[in-house]
């Protein structure tokens, strides 16, 4: 290895930059120690938007058969979890744990390598890149100044994360319903509910408005993230089924209609052939559906089974293979070509999400903060 790079020093630097930007984050983290040029280059948010491009969504081998999975471990906590597809489960970064809001914590991602985190009881809410060791906690939501002295917002919330094509910044999306907190017997309110946007780039939250209807919506179990817009399936007036969108890009809703699936079934949103998919498993007969969003319509693309050992889908893996959780609580992954399911040997009762694992050396850290702590400011 030193051999190796004693050689490639004495390359032009714009060689030296497009093989650096091809290897993995863990040997990256340890060049950065090689000489202060090198460190310069990893360290730079250039290099992290170049590695992400040659070595992750130019390399399809690139850790890509690798999940995050979630689940409750009963009277205890939420634990986030790696989940390889050919090997055992093992925990991922200690160190990192140990410094996230993880007792009844949710994730949300990845994006770009970028992990949302939300928990429930706290109320608190950060991002996370376990790769590069990195965790930040996000500024509390604050209450609207012109809400009523009687409302709050409630505990639950649903969310979205995801990067802004147009300005290329992190948002985070919130969206919350309120309490009365001067009716104790009615103190839910259907209406209304607001949307709330967390900017990385200002660590600033600000209120979007609030949505047309008293949506119920619900979290999703997988990363849905397509286009530059988060989606979540729900209803309103308990039996109307709707998929709701946001747009990073003008922070605006959109309400779609869901595609005309065979009913009873339990359903998800997911992703197939890089676009929106609703994925649906008929309760008596267990055939699988899976529809795909193009251009506002939905089309039928896959139906499959019986899988009479399958309880619902999950979502999405990479490479169009599809999540599924089985009655005894397993997971199996899906390859549509071959109509196989394959056991993840997962040995939790309960999943309460699969996530792709991906690798990056896109910083969270607060640069401000990182000045004060330098002595720069």
């Amino acid at each position: 290895m030193s051999i190796a790079i004693e050689k490639l020093d004495h390359l032009p630097e714009n060689l030296i930059v497009e093989i650096l930007s091809r290897l993995p984050v863990k040997d990256l983290l340890q060049f950065k120690s090689v000489c202060k040029s090198w460190c310069s280059i990893i360290s730079s948010p250039a290099f992290a938007s170049k590695h992400l491009k040659n070595y992750y969504y130019s390399n399809n081998d690139t850790g890509r058969s690798c999940l995050l999975v979630q689940f409750p471990i009963p009277y205890a906590e939420h634990e986030v979890y790696e989940l390889l597809v050919d090997e055992t489960p093992r925990v991922l970064a200690d160190e990192v744990l140990a410094y996230m809001p993880k007792s009844n914590s949710y994730v949300c991602g990845p994006c770009d390598g970028i992990y949302y985190m939300f928990h429930c009881c706290r109320r608190e809410r950060a991002l996370w890149n376990p790769a590069i060791n990195e965790f930040r906690p996000l500024p509390t939501i604050i209450s609207r100044p012109d809400l009523p002295a009687n409302l709050t917002y409630e505990n639950y919330e649903v969310y979205g994360f995801g990067l802004d094509p147009i300005t290329r910044d992190y948002k985070v999306v919130v969206v919350k319903g309120y309490w009365n907190t001067l009716n104790e017997e009615d103190s839910y309110l259907n209406d209304p509910i607001s949307v709330l946007v967390y900017s990385l780039r200002t660590n600033l939250w600000k209120y979007c408005g609030d949505l047309r209807r008293p949506y119920n919506l619900e979290v999703n179990t997988c990363y849905i993230y397509v286009n530059g817009c988060c989606y979540w399936f729900g209803s309103y007036d308990s039996r109307d089924e709707v998929i709701i969108s946001f747009d990073l890009a003008i922070d605006t809703f959109k309400e779609m209609d869901v595609p005309d699936y065979a009913q009873p079934s339990s359903k998800c949103l997911g992703m197939y052939d890089d676009s929106l998919a609703f994925m649906s498993l008929h309760e008596s007969e267990k055939n699988f559906d899976v529809w795909t969003l193009k251009e506002g319509r939905w089309t039928k693309k896959l139906s499959v089974g019986p899988f009479p050992d399958v309880w619902r889908p999950l979502g999405h893996s990479m490479d169009n293979k599809l999540l599924l959780q089985c009655h005894d609580g397993g997971l199996g992954l899906l390859d549509p070509d071959t109509q196989e399911i394959k056991d993840l040997a997962f040995q939790h009762t309960w999943c309460a999400g699969a996530f792709a694992y991906m690798e990056s050396l896109v910083s969270i850290k607060d640069k401000n903060a990182e000045e004060v702590e330098a002595g720069n400011i």
